[in-house]
């Protein structure tokens, strides 16, 4: 990997540095997840724009960053990637913007749908350490557990349709092991 997904981490951290996780009882600054959604997709083998994307998959919908900023520093493959991962309507209610993205996922290209899938990997996985190391994250969460579970049995569901892919069974391992932590 070359300087490109460095300097999208280092932008991410800026943007993101008033962000933190929700975990009771830890201060954790949010670029632990961008990392952790940067890992996954390496370890699975994507090239590097496509990891220097899930460094910065929330910089637009969490930080207001446009795409023409991220075109003009990571060109024009990371910044669409980041559009395709990102809720398209801030000001409708949370359920319809999950409802409008779940809908969208199957008309995705295949890197944006593995960016989505890492994105959820890392947030079960943190919600698994949170769980036993800092106590129960689900209470910050303000639709709590069951919203969130059925909407992640339903991209579970959407993923059958896709081709086979160690990123898909690890996106059903780890939403068992969440399921399995209470």
């Amino acid at each position: 990997m070359g300087t490109l997904l460095k300097r999208a981490l280092d932008q991410a951290a800026v943007w993101h540095r008033a962000q933190k996780r929700k975990y009771p009882n830890a201060d954790v600054p949010y670029i632990s997840h961008l990392a952790g959604v940067a890992v996954l997709l390496a370890r699975h083998g994507f090239d590097e724009e496509v990891v220097a994307a899930g460094a910065l998959h929330d910089a637009m919908e969490d930080q207001g960053v446009t795409f023409d900023e991220l075109s003009q520093r990571f060109g024009d493959r990371v910044a669409t990637l980041v559009r395709h991962v990102t809720e398209q309507d801030r000001a409708l209610p949370w359920e319809d913007r999950k409802r409008l993205y779940l809908e969208a996922f199957p008309k995705k290209p295949w890197d944006a749908q593995a960016i989505t899938l890492a994105d959820k990997i890392d947030n079960f996985q943190s919600i698994i350490v949170c769980a036993r190391e800092h106590g129960d994250p689900w209470s910050m969460f303000k639709r709590g557990r069951d919203m969130q579970i059925a909407r992640f049995e339903e991209l579970r569901a959407m993923c059958r349709g896709l081709p086979p892919h160690p990123l898909l069974d690890e996106y059903g391992a780890v939403l068992d092991e969440l399921l399995s932590t209470g």
